[in-house]
């Protein structure tokens, strides 16, 4: 892990009518295991929660100011503890508007890896458990509650400091706390949080491209690589990274379609050559992004179809419909062939304990 600073502060307001306080560290902790750890389950806590927002800093340096501290810090102007005081000091004016009672930590932490420079904020609680002692007595401690981290930020420094417009506004993610709008608020506004990316615009617009892409390919070379899309686009939001489209057209030159092997045992003849992804792009969509965050669900149904209500949920290959599965839109009807076995048997049994 290229965690290069860790630092956390408390701040704390039981009272909604006392002003906030603050407990600053002076120092970042010495890297070890145990900080390592911490970070790492901080970080993986906030790319496994769902419905984050992506944008960029606001163009007011005034009101937001965080972005202008960090600029200094990323020029060597300022130390990486007086970046985190500074931040926790306008969070203390920002906090003080409002009469929320809070008690946490900020962490700030400053990751270093080889295609990202990132500085991460997580507000984290503690929480409260049993344990038993040595006196075999019952009591309580406390912990840090790093599995539910339920406001943070990810700035992107290399994004942000591109030059590159687009990659500048995709270079903040921000995770919001639901069901506590007025703090989450207060974090928004501390972060100088701006022009929130329609995710699942974005997403629509690149599987139609896809679909473009594969129209004119056979059934099972379509299918494939749709589902090779949708895999690219799912390892990179479970480590957290955008799909960039010359990592994907890459990623499909260098995994050809393998042939397809027919029913009777024997190989069709090998699939059809790809066009390269980028340069289809590039020719047909100039205006589509290079990059985006992708919408998970909406990738899942790019490749499944599926539904569900109080009595019925049902899940399939979008390759299965018009072959084993047909729908008829005038009776609102289904008709399954060839049902999976387990499913088969489920059937046989229910039939014959209800007969």
């Amino acid at each position: 892990m290229a965690l290069s600073h860790l630092i956390a502060h408390h701040l704390q307001r039981p009272d909604p009518s006392a002003t906030t306080t603050l407990t600053l560290r002076d120092s970042c902790w010495t890297k070890n295991g145990r900080i390592e750890e911490c970070f790492r389950e901080l970080k993986h806590c906030v790319i496994r929660r769902f419905s984050k927002d992506y944008g960029r800093f606001s163009d007011d340096h005034g009101a937001h100011p965080l972005s202008s501290w960090l600029k200094q810090y990323s020029e060597d102007k300022m130390s990486f503890e007086s970046f985190s005081k500074k931040a926790m000091e306008h969070l203390k004016v920002e906090l003080d508007k409002t009469e929320v009672p809070l008690d946490g930590f900020l962490f700030f932490g400053h990751e270093e890896l080889e295609h990202e420079n990132a500085v991460h904020i997580f507000f984290v609680q503690h929480n409260t458990g049993q344990f038993i002692d040595g006196d075999v007595e019952i009591n309580e401690s406390f912990y840090l509650d790093t599995s539910n981290v339920c406001l943070a930020a990810k700035i992107n420094v290399t994004d942000w400091q591109s030059g590159d417009v687009h990659r500048a506004a995709n270079s903040l993610t921000l995770l919001r706390w639901r069901g506590e709008k007025e703090l989450t608020d207060v974090f928004v506004n501390f972060i100088g949080f701006a022009e929130k990316i329609d995710v699942s615009a974005d997403t629509e617009e690149f599987l139609n491209i896809v679909s473009d892409y594969t129209k004119d390919l056979p059934e099972d070379v379509a299918h494939y690589t749709k589902k090779q899309v949708v895999d690219y686009c799912l390892e990179q939001d479970k480590i957290g990274k955008p799909v960039v489209i010359n990592e994907l057209s890459t990623q499909l030159k260098e995994n050809p379609v393998p042939a397809i092997e027919n029913s009777d045992g024997s190989v069709s003849a090998p699939p059809p050559k790809l066009p390269e992804f980028a340069s289809f792009v590039s020719e047909n969509k100039p205006e589509s992004k290079l990059d985006l965050i992708p919408d998970k669900s909406k990738l899942r149904q790019f490749v499944r179809i599926s539904g569900r209500d109080n009595n019925l949920s049902m899940s399939f290959s979008s390759r299965c419909l018009g072959d084993t599965i047909v729908y008829d839109p005038n009776s609102d009807s289904l008709t399954i062939k060839n049902i999976p076995s387990s499913l088969k048997s489920r059937l046989a049994k229910h039939f014959q304990e209800n007969n």
